[in-house]
């Protein structure tokens, strides 16, 4: 393992403790000043496999929360199309959702208060990743505090709720025969899973313990340092896992008070914070580019080759684009799965670069080429990440994006408004 500094958001200094006189100016009198924390302070050093000193990158890295930057925002890209073929409950929503922003954009330019707290990446909602056996991702997302979605027979792939709004999904042989012989998947990078307290982190990690003397557990790793409240996890599959406490901006954020999937109450995580993608040399900052201009979203540069993609209820989900020199970029058949403000536009964005993917392992689901279909779908894919000036591939992550309106969306995402 290697030694590094990296930023502890949750111990760093909240923004209503920075002066008006020191503060940025787009925050001074914003509503961001009263919970969101900045992660300001070099914490001790830890040593772990997926720290890096030389970045201080990755969920353990610097999130500065609300502070995220639109350094790329989407310019001159015309809204068209809205009036097509929609669904009564997707007008709705849509109808709805542009009220919000012009109230809210008209209020922001009379108080001046920054609109990071009304992000264009609303949710990083699921990660999917293959695994071998069901029981084996049963018990050990058990063991971190999820919940089984009980709605779902044990015979269809496995539904973790990872706190009101996140989730795990899990396919395996008993679901797609083919898995057997293509192996599980390993997420290229590190999950932060987040507690509600010291407390709830412990018991997570012993748990987890009680599953070391099982032979399936094998490759199980747990290392808690010595009075820390955070804990470094490798799933019996080979993926990686920061279990951290939330900070109280977090944890209401991810916890709303309304809106919670059915079932995901007894959840003892608060919910998925930041996942971390290992990408190719030199592509971060095209790589986060993309996203700003593609998909509208706030990124921020968080060190040198290491740069965080901004999201989810009051900006407090990140995807981390960290460099790594051994990194192919190249897609393993896992995917994420995230909601978006501007869904039509987004499609028409990719669609006109020629970036839209339809994934033959689940045109069951959907199968969106055009806008119609995608907005009847609620859903539509891409997977190539590229550099907006030369064309050129720079990684693969298949991306699962849907609207509001998905038959599976959270309820609190409907209330988006309100973020």
């Amino acid at each position: 393992s290697r030694r590094s500094h990296s930023l502890d958001r949750n111990s760093a200094m909240a923004l209503s403790e920075i002066s008006p006189a020191t503060s940025p100016p787009s925050l001074k009198g914003s509503a961001l000043n009263e919970p969101l924390a900045l992660a300001a302070q070099p914490s001790t050093a830890r040593s772990g496999p997926w720290l890096r000193a030389e970045t201080g990158c990755g969920p353990v890295g610097a999130f500065g929360l609300g502070l995220a930057v639109a350094l790329f925002a989407p310019a001159g890209i015309a809204r068209t199309r809205r009036s097509r073929a929609l669904g009564m409950r997707q007008r709705l929503v849509m109808r709805a959702q542009a009220s919000a922003t012009a109230t809210a954009t008209a209020s922001a330019q009379a108080t001046g208060q920054s609109l990071s707290a009304r992000p264009a990446l609303l949710l990083i909602e699921h990660l999917n990743l293959n695994v071998l056996s069901t029981d084996v991702a049963l018990a050990f997302y058990s063991a971190l505090g999820c919940v089984r979605d009980e709605r779902r027979p044990m015979s269809k792939t496995l539904h973790s709720h990872c706190g009101a709004l996140t989730q795990f999904h899990t396919p395996s042989p008993t679901n797609e025969a083919y898995i057997q012989d293509s192996g599980a998947q390993q997420w290229r990078g590190e999950i932060e899973l987040l507690y509600a307290d010291s407390a709830a982190v412990t018991e997570a990690v012993e748990r987890l313990r009680s599953l070391e003397q099982d032979p399936a557990f094998q490759a199980l790793q747990i290392t808690q340092p010595d009075g820390a409240d955070e804990a470094f996890v490798t799933g019996p599959y080979g993926n990686r896992f920061v279990l951290r406490v939330a900070s109280p901006a977090r944890r209401a954020a991810m916890a709303p008070s309304e809106g919670a999937r059915h079932g995901s109450e007894a959840s003892q995580c608060v919910g998925m914070g930041a996942v971390t993608l290992r990408v190719p040399q030199d592509t971060a900052a095209p790589g986060a580019r993309f996203y700003a201009e593609m998909l509208g979203a706030e990124v921020q540069e968080l060190s040198p080759g290491c740069w965080a993609v901004s999201g989810g209820p009051q900006g407090c989900q990140q995807l981390v684009l960290e460099e790594d020199p051994e990194a192919s970029g190249e897609e393993l058949g896992e995917h994420v799965a995230i909601y978006v403000r501007d869904f039509s536009d987004v499609f028409e964005r990719l669609l006109e670069r020629g970036l839209i993917f339809v994934n033959p392992r689940f045109k069951h689901l959907d199968c969106s080429t055009t806008l119609e279909e995608a907005l009847s779908f609620s859903c539509f894919r891409f997977k190539e990440i590229i550099d907006l000036d030369s064309g050129r591939k720079l990684f693969e992550l298949e991306h699962e994006v849907r609207s509001t309106s998905h038959k599976s969306s959270p309820p609190a995402l409907e209330l988006e408004a309100t973020w």
